[in-house]
């Protein structure tokens, strides 16, 4: 039997809890940026991956957005995303996958939301998720964690997620790049936001250039 995943042991509570922490601040930020980026682009088919509780989901418009996606690895995320933001989003999907395995297609969305989510998977395999849950023509912002000399997981005294520790990977930018340009993703704009306790995030926002072919695929 395959180990369980990290994910599936954290309570959304704990999670919440830990993000909004004071000296993690990392929900208030992504919320913001969220806000930023929906009303810059506008989407018509907005895809979220690793949506948790639905953070920044509340700054959908729903009278342009035609149909919003959010996917998550653990089951209690998506029922509890579903009663907050379901009745507001008549348009919301929300479904229980494992993206860092998955080859299933659910829309073909102008616009992907995929912040700290390669800090748990292999680059290539998100890419590969995307690249078959896109439009032809769509933008990508993606966001990473950068610890500047700090500890992976910060220290709030939320217990379950030190369990994270196990799964979770320092990304690297330059190869996240490299990843970009070989799936037709052209780098648009980039920004960093310093945290309270001394660590940062990268935003990176793509657009998409040119199709991504079999030839992307992961070598077995």
């Amino acid at each position: 039997m395959d180990k369980e995943n990290a994910w599936n042991k954290i309570p959304l509570e704990d999670y919440e809890q830990h993000m909004q922490h004071a000296t993690v601040a990392q929900s208030q930020l992504l919320n913001a940026l969220t806000k930023k980026y929906l009303q810059k682009h506008t989407p018509e088919r907005a895809l979220f991956l690793g949506v948790s509780g639905g953070n920044g989901l509340e700054h959908i418009d729903v009278n342009k957005t035609k149909s919003v996606y959010g996917i998550d690895i653990n089951k209690s995320y998506i029922e509890e995303t579903q009663k907050r933001f379901g009745a507001k989003i008549k348009q919301l999907v929300l479904v229980n996958t494992d993206i860092s395995i998955s080859n299933e297609s659910f829309l073909k969305a102008d616009f992907v939301w995929a912040a700290l989510i390669f800090e748990y998977m292999a680059i290539q395999k998100g890419f590969e998720f995307i690249a078959n849950n896109i439009a032809t023509s769509a933008k990508l912002i993606i966001t990473i964690q950068a610890n500047n000399g700090s500890s992976s997981v910060s220290q709030t005294k939320v217990e379950s997620v030190k369990s994270l520790k196990e799964i979770f990977k320092i990304v690297d930018k330059n190869d996240l790049q490299i990843h970009a340009l070989k799936f037709g993703f052209e780098l648009h704009g980039e920004e960093e936001n310093i945290l309270p306790n001394g660590k940062s995030l990268l935003t990176y926002a793509y657009i998409k250039t040119k199709a991504a072919g079999s030839v992307h695929k992961s070598e077995t």
